[in-house]
């Protein structure tokens, strides 16, 4: 079998789109086709993931192409010309056949928080229809409210960051390793976020996982796998200047400057003076206790009610009488609390404590809460910044 490398990402991309599967199939063809040809399935891993002369020429024509220059773009920011850092295809969804791909326009749209990528097939059609799926070339910002995105993407550029990172483009694909072993063949490589390294050059390919099972964060990127870049002329040689271990050092870091982005924008709950309000040590001793019995790693720094006392009533039965009656059993408040991360930032969690009333019968309404208040419930922990983290604080 002849290794086409268009052709290769066609396969993929389109056996990817029906069915589940298919790397698996794809890298037990490859591997039938070595032992035949090459003699060894390293071999022809190789020989998959590198393009032909056809594929080169192919490539240089569309990097070549004028037509994107020669369009009324928008030119503020980082919109503009963008180069391809791996061979890369695009479906044509009349014929389903390949198009080489070397060079896009990439639109930055801040009023609608996406970036449209476009090829110079975007604006081709053949009989009246247009030969690219648009809707499936684009990244948002987030998954989240429009006032909210807004609000997101302003304090991320605060801290330096542009990452947009949904995203869904079946009908773009390249070539990669589907591992560190060539041996175990290729796969199509996904477009992932849209990620500015520096000005003018972005990754758009696989984020990294996190630690797990003994193996470092970004585990999953390794030295040899061709990732996807998108440089402006002149840039091409600062790619080197991002192996994979500082691409997942970088998106390590982005986390953590998200997070403090996203806190600089948060305020705590305002806090009340409830009727007949917990001390602070019982608070505090309600709050340590769930942290020891779920084994958080945060410390808990102080507490303060933001409800006041809810009566919690329950149907009980009087066993003498055989009937049911309603019961004062306990109360719940809500609290918040405010803790300090391993790493020195802070964060704050809605609580909900509650204390039990010693009522005599079924039936009884009578306030008896004599016992001091225990754990009930807590939402996830939101980060806040630590000079707003101890408004609250007792004195």
């Amino acid at each position: 079998m002849k290794n086409n490398f268009l052709k290769t990402t066609l396969l993929i991309a389109v056996h990817f789109l029906f069915f589940n599967d298919v790397q698996a199939q794809f890298g037990k063809l490859v591997n039938k086709v070595a032992e035949k040809t090459l003699g060894t399935p390293e071999g022809d891993a190789k020989k998959a993931i590198t393009p032909d002369k056809k594929d080169l020429k192919a490539l240089e024509e569309d990097a070549k192409d004028p037509f994107l220059e020669n369009q009324n773009f928008k030119k503020e920011g980082p919109s503009g010309i963008y180069y391809v850092s791996v061979p890369m295809g695009i479906k044509n969804i009349i014929d389903g056949k390949p198009m080489a791909v070397k060079k896009v326009y990439l639109e930055f749209d801040d009023e609608l928080f996406k970036v449209n990528l476009y090829t110079r097939y975007h604006f081709q059609k053949k009989n009246g229809n247009p030969v690219v799926d648009a809707q499936y070339t684009t990244w948002l910002s987030s998954g989240i409210s429009g006032k909210a995105k807004a609000m997101l993407l302003r304090q991320m550029r605060s801290k330096g960051i542009v990452h947009y990172r949904e995203c869904y483009m079946p009908d773009i694909a390249f070539v990669q390793y589907t591992s560190k072993n060539p041996a175990d063949g290729v796969k199509q490589g996904m477009v992932g976020g849209l990620l500015q390294l520096e000005p003018g050059l972005f990754y758009a390919s696989d984020e990294p996982y996190a630690a797990s099972g003994g193996n470092p964060f970004g585990h999953n990127l390794f030295d040899g796998q061709q990732y996807l870049f998108f440089y402006k002329a002149g840039m091409e040689d600062k790619i080197k200047n991002y192996p994979p271990s500082k691409i997942a050092q970088i998106f390590k870091d982005m986390e953590k400057k998200k997070e403090e982005a996203y806190a600089a924008g948060v305020e705590l709950p305002k806090k009340i003076i409830p009727a007949h309000a917990p001390s602070q040590q019982e608070m505090m001793n309600t709050v340590k206790k769930r942290v020891a019995d779920y084994s958080w790693k945060e410390t808990p720094i102080y507490c303060y009610p933001i409800s006041e006392w809810a009566p919690q009533y329950s149907s009980i039965l009087d066993r003498n009488k055989g009937e049911y009656f309603e019961t004062l059993t306990s109360r719940i408040m809500a609290i918040i609390v405010i803790f300090k991360k391993a790493d020195g930032s802070c964060g704050f969690m809605n609580m909900q404590i509650e204390q039990k009333n010693g009522y005599k019968f079924p039936g009884d309404k009578a306030e008896n809460y004599i016992s001091p208040p225990t754990d009930y419930a807590n939402s996830g922990m939101d980060p806040i910044d630590c000079a707003k983290a101890n408004m609250y604080k007792p004195k």
